[in-house]
């Protein structure tokens, strides 16, 4: 059985600090987000980019110190959480007749995949993937942007 004695500080502590690189990373795509005027923003990206890296870490510590089990299992945990806090961002806006929230909800999935990326210590990994998501978000928005002033 495991000991909570047994996992030391440093553990801990490194848990907490890819905890906190991961909200940082979160909330800026957030920042994006909230910048384009749409919903989940700073404190929702960082909260899903925190919770992401603290339970994947979490489970790492504990399925080494165990010397069983498998800590890819949080990462399924995880994922499927995120898919329904997703699920929950789309909706049907009968005026505009369409579905809208999928960017929002598929940016949630990615903020979590950055936190997933930094608690397993994939630091630099997860900065990558902050500067691809928002990336993608601002080059697409102003694409977008663009197509809808043409009259396309």
């Amino acid at each position: 059985m495991l000991s909570l004695e047994t996992i030391d500080a440093w553990q801990q502590f490194s848990v907490m600090i890819n905890s906190f690189i991961a909200a940082v990373l979160g909330s800026l795509i957030g920042w994006e987000r909230d910048r384009a005027g749409k919903s989940a923003g700073p404190r929702t990206m960082a909260l899903v980019g925190t919770a992401s890296a603290a339970i994947v870490g979490i489970g790492a510590v504990v399925g080494a110190q165990a010397e069983f089990g498998d800590p890819t299992r949080a990462l399924h945990a995880i994922m499927t959480g995120i898919g329904f806090l997703g699920a929950g961002l789309i909706f049907t806006d009968k005026q505009a007749s369409g579905i809208q929230g999928v960017t929002t909800a598929a940016t949630v999935f990615a903020a979590a995949a950055v936190g997933v990326a930094v608690g397993l210590g994939f630091q630099l990994l997860g900065a990558g993937l902050t500067l691809i998501i928002l990336t993608v978000l601002r080059s697409t928005h102003v694409i977008e942007k663009t197509k809808k002033h043409s009259g396309d």
